[in-house]
C-alpha cells in the first residue's frame, strides 16, 4: 500500500517560485499534496484546515513576511518543520530564522536540495519526538516505581557494599518501628534492623541471591515470621553495588499451614479408613494419593504408583469413558454415579462407582478427586439376574414356540407316514414322502434344541460313563470331521461316573467337535479330554450360577487349534440364534443346545479363546456315587398290538386330531372325538360304561385337559388318561397343566408311537384290574 502524501503548506506570493518548488519535489519522488497560500490570513486558515507536515516558506512576501509566519507556526503547530525558501538571505539573517526556530533555509537557487531538505527536518522532528517521548516515559516509569516501592505491602531497603541502608519504603520503617520501637532511617546498618541478616548479606554481595524464613520477636515479645531475600545490586557494567532486601510477613501463611497440616492428618485418617476408594490426581491424570481401600482393592503400592496416571490403571474398555469423565470434570461439573472398570496388580478387573470433581484455584483446575465404592459383586449379581431374565424370556418363547411346531409336526409326520404306508414299495413318490418326514423331524429337532436350551426338554438321566460316551462316538466324531481333521483323545480312566442322559450328552460332544471344525477352515487338531475335578477347579465368577453344589466333577474338554474368538463374540456365544457363520451355515442353536443340556444336568460350561490360538470349551458334570449297571441287551422290538377297547380323543387342534384317530382305528380301536375338554364331558355322560381310556391334550379352550382329568379323577377314578402337548412334560407341570406321574406323550409322535403308548397304558389297567379281582376292567 503507498504511504499518503506528505501535506506540503508553501507560503509565496510568486506562483511560478511556488511551481518550482513543485517540481523539484517530484524530482525528488516526495509523494505530496501542495496548497500554497501569500496571505497572513490564509496560512492560519491551512494551518487548521490543511494541518500540513512541512511548511516552505518565503522570507519576504508583500503583506506578510516569513518570521512572523514563523511566529504562527510555532504557537499553532510547534512540531511541524519550517523551512525558510528565500532568492537571497544573508548569514546573519539565516542565523536569526534558525534562532526563532526555523528547521533550515535554503536559496531559491539551490531547489535541488529541497528533497534532501525536507527529509532531514523531517527526521529531526521525529528524533525530538521519540526523545521526548522516552524522557517522558522515564518520568512515568520512575514515578511508578516509586510508588510501588513505597505502597508495597512488602518491606524493600536498599543496603551498600558497606551494610548501610540507602533506601527503605514506608513498609520497611512501619515494621522497623514495630520491631525496634523506634523510627530507622538512612545510614543505620542492616544489623540494626534483621540481627542475624550478615551470611545471606555476604552470599548476596558474592552474587548469590538467598531466601530464608526468619522468626523475629517484636517489642511486645510476640513472635513473627518473616521470609527474607537478599539479592545483589549490580551496576551497568556487572558490578555489585549493593543488597536489596526484601521482606514479608508470612506469620499468617505459618499459622495456616500448621492448620492445614493439622486439618489434612484428620482428614488423611477418615479417608485412609474409609471403606470406598478415595484417590486425587493432578488436572493431567498422575496420581498424588490414593487411600488403603485403594491399596487393598487395586493392589498398587504407593512405589508403584509414583509417575503413573490414573488412565494407566483403567482397563482398556474405559479408558474413553475416562477421558469424558475427566473432560466434564475439569470443565466443572461434578460428575455422579461414575462407573469406571480398574486392572488390579494381578490383572484382575475391578467395577467401581463413584463421583468425580475437579479443585479450581483462580479459576484453574489443580486436582481431580475421585471417590469410588467397589460394585463388583454388585455388578456381577445384576449380570446373573439379566442373563436370568433372558433365558426366561427365550424359555417362554421356546415354549410356545415348541407347542404350535409340535402340533403342526404332528401332522406332518403323522399323515406322511400314512401317505407312504398307501404307496407301492416301488412308487418313486416314495422317496418324496420320506423328505417330507426327514424335514417334519428337521423341525421338531430344532424344537427340541431350543427347549434344550431353556431347560425345558425332557431328560431321561442315567448313570454314564463318560469315557464310553466318547470312545462309542469316535468313528462318528471322525467321520463328521472330515480327513483334512484330526481327533485326538486324552481319556482319564480315573474319572468316575456321571449322571445325564445318553442322548443328550452325545448331542453336546457333538455340538462342540462339529463347532471345532467349522472354526478350523483349513483343518486342524481337535483334542477331547476327560479329567476328574474339585469343586474348586471349577470357575464358578464366570457362571450364572452363585455356587458350586457338588465336590467332584467330570471335565469334558472339547479344544481346537481354530482362529478363536474375540472377547466380544465369547460375551455371546451361548445365545440362542447367535453365530458369526455366513447365512444358511448354521442355525445359531448349537451352543445355546450345549448350555442348555449342561444347566439341566446340574453342569457348567466354560469357554476359553485366544484370537489366531483357538477354543477350548470345558464341560463340568458333577461326579456320583452309584455304579453304572451292566449293560442289557434288550430283545428286538416287539410288534405292534392294536385292540378292541374304545377310546376318547381329545383335541382342539383338527389335523392332530384327525391324525390320533385314523392311527388308532387302524390299530382296531374304537374312537370317539372331542374338540374340547366340555365336549369330551359329554361324551363321558352318554357313554361312561363304554370308555376305556382317555387321551387328552393339555391346554385347550373351556375345559383344559387338567380339569377333564380332575373331573374323571371324581367320577371314574380308575379310567385311565393319556395326557399330550406340544409343550413339554416339564413345562406343563411347571405351568401347573398338569400333575407330576400322569401319563404323558410329547408332540410331535407318529401314529405307530401313540398306540404303542396305548397299548401299553390300556395292558397296564388290564393287570392292575386282574390284581384288584376285575374290578378294573368293568364299566
Amino acid at each position: 500500500m503507498p504511504p499518503d502524501p506528505l501535506r506540503i503548506l508553501i507560503l509565496e506570493d510568486v506562483p511560478m517560485d511556488a511551481e518550482l518548488v513543485e517540481y523539484e519535489l517530484g524530482r525528488a519522488s516526495v509523494t505530496f499534496d501542495a496548497r500554497r497560500v501569500d496571505t497572513r490570513d490564509a496560512f492560519v486558515a491551512q494551518l487548521d484546515d490543511f494541518q500540513p507536515d512541512v511548511i516552505l516558506s518565503d522570507y519576504t512576501l508583500p503583506r506578510f513576511d516569513g518570521m512572523a509566519a514563523l511566529a504562527l507556526a510555532r504557537e499553532r503547530v510547534p512540531d511541524v518543520p519550517f523551512l525558510i525558501v528565500t532568492g537571497s538571505v544573508n548569514e546573519e539573517t539565516a542565523v536569526g530564522c534558525m534562532k526563532a526556530g526555523a528547521t533550515d533555509y535554503l536559496l531559491k537557487s539551490n531547489l535541488a536540495r529541497i528533497g534532501p531538505a525536507i527529509e532531514g527536518a523531517l527526521a529531526r522532528v521525529r528524533s525530538r519526538s521519540e526523545k521526548a517521548r522516552a524522557e517522558e516515559a522515564l518520568r512515568r516509569s520512575e514515578a511508578n516505581l516509586r510508588a510501588i516501592f513505597n505502597h508495597s505491602l512488602q518491606a524493600f531497603v536498599l543496603v551498600d557494599r558497606d551494610g548501610r541502608i540507602q533506601a527503605l519504603n514506608r513498609t520497611a520503617e512501619h515494621w522497623g518501628a514495630r520491631v525496634l520501637g523506634r523510627r530507622i532511617g538512612e545510614g543505620e546498618r542492616i544489623e540494626a534492623f534483621i540481627p542475624d541478616a550478615a551470611a545471606a548479606f555476604h552470599d548476596a554481595l558474592a552474587g548469590e541471591a538467598r531466601t530464608v524464613e526468619r522468626c523475629i520477636g517484636d517489642k511486645d515479645g510476640v513472635e513473627r515470621w518473616f521470609e527474607t531475600t537478599h539479592a545483589p545490586v549490580v551496576d551497568e557494567r556487572g558490578q555489585v553495588i549493593g543488597v536489596c532486601l526484601n521482606a514479608r510477613d508470612v506469620s499468617e501463611r505459618r499459622r495456616a499451614e500448621q492448620a492445614l497440616r493439622e486439618s489434612e492428618a484428620r482428614y488423611r485418617d477418615l479417608f485412609d479408613n474409609a471403606s470406598d476408594l478415595v484417590c486425587t490426581t493432578s488436572p493431567e491424570g498422575d496420581f498424588l494419593y490414593v487411600n488403603r481401600a485403594w491399596h487393598d482393592v487395586i493392589g498398587f503400592t504407593d512405589a508403584d504408583l509414583a509417575g503413573r496416571r490414573l488412565l494407566d490403571v483403567v482397563h482398556h474398555t474405559c479408558r474413553e469413558n475416562y477421558r469424558e469423565l475427566q473432560a466434564r470434570a475439569l470443565a466443572g461439573e461434578t460428575v455422579t454415579h461414575a462407573e469406571l472398570t480398574l486392572v488390579t496388580v494381578e490383572g484382575a478387573p475391578v467395577t467401581v462407582e463413584g463421583n468425580v470433581s475437579a479443585t479450581f484455584r483462580d479459576g484453574v483446575p489443580v486436582m481431580l478427586r475421585g471417590i469410588y465404592r467397589d460394585i463388583t459383586e454388585r455388578k456381577r449379581i445384576e449380570d446373573q439376574l439379566r442373563r436370568a431374565e433372558r433365558l426366561q424370556a427365550a424359555g417362554q418363547l421356546a415354549g410356545g414356540v415348541a407347542h404350535e411346531v409340535n402340533n403342526m409336526m404332528t401332522g406332518v409326520i403323522g399323515f406322511s407316514e400314512f401317505l407312504l404306508r398307501d404307496l407301492e414299495p416301488d412308487d418313486p413318490r416314495q422317496a418324496e414322502v420320506r423328505e417330507i418326514i426327514k424335514a417334519g423331524s428337521r423341525a421338531a429337532d430344532i424344537t427340541r434344541q431350543l427347549l434344550a436350551f431353556t431347560r425345558q426338554q425332557f431328560l431321561r438321566p442315567e448313570v454314564l460313563d463318560v469315557n464310553a460316551v466318547v470312545t462309542g462316538m469316535e468313528k462318528l466324531l471322525r467321520r463328521s470331521l472330515g480327513e483334512e481333521h484330526q481327533l485326538e483323545l486324552r481319556l482319564d480312566r480315573e474319572i468316575g461316573d456321571i449322571r445325564a442322559d445318553q442322548g443328550q450328552l452325545e448331542q453336546v460332544l457333538l455340538n462342540l467337535v462339529l463347532n471345532a471344525r467349522d472354526a478350523m477352515a483349513k483343518g486342524g487338531l481337535v483334542t477331547i479330554t476327560t479329567a476328574p475335578t474339585g469343586r474348586a477347579e471349577v470357575p464358578t465368577s464366570r457362571d450364572d450360577d452363585l455356587e458350586v453344589p457338588a465336590e467332584q466333577y467330570v471335565q469334558l474338554s472339547v479344544s481346537d487349534t481354530g482362529c478363536g474368538m474375540s472377547p466380544e463374540v465369547q460375551a455371546r456365544i451361548f445365545e440362542p440364534f447367535f453365530t458369526t457363520k455366513q447365512v444358511g451355515q448354521g442355525t445359531g442353536l448349537g451352543l445355546s443346545t450345549v448350555y442348555g443340556i449342561v444347566k439341566q444336568s446340574d453342569g457348567f460350561v466354560f469357554a476359553d479363546s485366544e484370537v489366531g490360538v483357538g477354543t477350548t470349551f470345558r464341560v463340568y458334570l458333577p461326579l456320583v456315587a452309584e455304579r453304572q449297571p451292566d449293560a442289557v441287551h434288550p430283545e428286538a422290538t416287539a410288534a405292534l398290538r392294536g385292540g378292541s377297547e374304545t377310546i376318547l380323543v381329545v383335541e382342539d387342534e383338527e389335523m392332530v386330531r384327525t391324525l390320533a384317530c385314523r392311527g388308532l382305528r387302524e390299530q382296531g380301536y374304537t374312537v370317539l372325538e372331542a374338540r374340547h375338554g366340555g365336549e369330551a364331558l359329554r361324551h363321558l355322560a352318554e357313554a361312561m360304561r363304554r370308555i376305556d381310556l382317555v387321551i387328552s391334550d393339555v391346554v385347550m379352550p373351556e375345559v383344559g385337559g387338567r380339569e377333564l382329568g380332575q373331573h374323571l379323577a371324581r367320577i371314574e377314578p380308575e379310567l385311565p388318561v393319556l395326557y399330550m402337548s406340544g409343550y413339554t412334560g416339564d413345562d406343563v407341570i411347571q405351568r401347573g397343566l398338569l400333575d407330576p406321574g400322569a401319563p404323558f406323550q410329547q408332540k410331535p409322535f407318529t401314529p405307530e408311537t401313540l398306540a404303542r403308548k396305548v397299548r401299553e397304558l390300556l395292558d397296564r389297567r388290564a393287570v392292575a384290574g386282574r390284581r384288584d379281582g376285575g374290578t378294573a376292567g368293568r364299566r
